[in-house]
């Protein structure tokens, strides 16, 4: 089965679905219509895994061959963004976006090369496993930038426990594989062109666990993850509003990106 979007490619091979983010450049940031399109597929596995007979056993997530897994937030749609509702709006997306991919019940497989930033790692960290090829490199580096970093703060100090947060939300700098398999960021280290073959391997392997044991163990792990957002969804919002509103990450990402209307990524929730 194919279903059609405009910035990601999905497949189902087998049981396995795969979703492909496929944005013009290869450094896949993360468009409002990326987040949305993803809540979509989400919101199809979770019918497919209430249905009577369920088609698919397991998701991989991956930029591509070659290609980064996600930047981080697109800056030609943030740069639109100057009223509260809006901004409120936009957040809320990426939240609902996270809490979605914890909901889906079948394994998620994240397939990481290049770069995995800011609100691009984060949605890889919703996986169950996080497959790294030897030449990515994953970073999160709002504070530096002028962003708030309210939800990948959250997300860390779940993962990692709050010191080693705490260490890498405010040093901000790039983290290499060995560095993120040490700490837990990714599961497995690969070489680049055996990570798409590795993360439909794991895919297959996990999907061939006894399914209601696997679904009770994810929905209990995940329910304190999903509680934390919704802790944080207000405190969030106002942090965003805050900056959003002052434009305090702007002179930086100006000067990165030349001019406001260019599109790429800043690791913005």
């Amino acid at each position: 089965m194919t279903r059609s979007y405009q910035t990601l490619i999905y497949e189902e091979h087998g049981r396995i679905a795969r979703v492909q983010f496929n944005r013009e450049k290869d450094t896949n940031a993360f468009s409002r219509a990326m987040t949305l399109e993803l809540l979509d597929v989400c919101a199809h596995l979770h019918a497919d895994a209430a249905s009577a007979e369920p088609r698919l056993d397991a998701l991989v997530l991956t930029g591509g061959t070659g290609r980064s897994f996600s930047v981080g937030g697109d800056f030609n749609d943030v740069s639109r963004l100057s009223e509260e509702p809006e901004i409120r709006a936009y957040l809320g997306e990426i939240i609902d976006l996270y809490v979605a991919l914890l909901d889906v019940e079948i394994p998620v497989i994240a397939a990481i090369d290049r770069f995995a930033i800011g609100q691009g790692l984060q949605v890889a960290l919703m996986a169950d496993w996080r497959i790294g090829a030897s030449s990515c490199r994953l970073q999160m580096p709002e504070l530096k930038n002028g962003v708030a970093c309210p939800l990948g703060s959250i997300i860390l100090e779940l993962l990692l426990g709050r010191a080693r947060m705490q260490e890498l939300v405010f040093d901000c700098e790039v983290i290499d594989p060995p560095t993120a398999r040490a700490y837990g960021l990714l599961s497995q280290v690969c070489a680049p062109e055996e990570l798409q073959d590795a993360a439909m391997a794991m895919a297959r392997r996990l999907a061939a666990y006894p399914r209601t044991s696997y679904v009770t163990t994810k929905r209990i792990q995940n329910q304190r993850f999903v509680q934390a957002f919704e802790t944080v969804r207000e405190p969030s919002s106002q942090a965003h509003v805050a900056a959003f509103l002052r434009r305090t990450g702007q002179a930086h990402f100006e000067r990165i990106l030349g001019t406001p209307e260019r599109s790429g990524g800043h690791g913005r929730e």
